[in-house]
């Protein structure tokens, strides 16, 4: 069972893709608690950091659900940089660092 457990281990761990780093995680973690940080220093950060842009975001999105009205947020959410998409049916979460699908919902 242990051993069973040790090489499934990596398939959970780099299952949701890239991350951000520590240093990137902190600062967005600490600015969220931080009363009267500007959000505009924030959203410049997270814009500098993605590495999918909302056009390639919009592309993966409308391959997976095949619906054309989409709209998009970047945001994090724990260590991850995140697009929080909606569609006309479904909920998606897209890893902003390098494009995989983290979760999918339908309405």
């Amino acid at each position: 069972m242990k051993t069973f457990i040790l090489l499934i281990m990596p398939f959970i761990i780099f299952a949701s893709g890239e991350a951000m780093s520590v240093y990137d995680s902190l600062y967005f973690s600490n600015a969220n608690k931080q009363l009267f940080k500007l959000n505009n220093h924030q959203k410049a950060r997270m814009h500098k950091l993605h590495k999918i842009d909302e056009q390639e975001a919009k592309f993966i999105i409308k391959e997976l659900t095949q619906e054309e009205d989409i709209n998009l947020k970047l945001t994090t959410r724990g260590k991850y940089l995140i697009y929080k998409a909606s569609t006309e049916h479904y909920t998606l979460i897209i890893n902003a660092l390098d494009g995989t699908l983290i979760e999918k919902e339908p309405k």
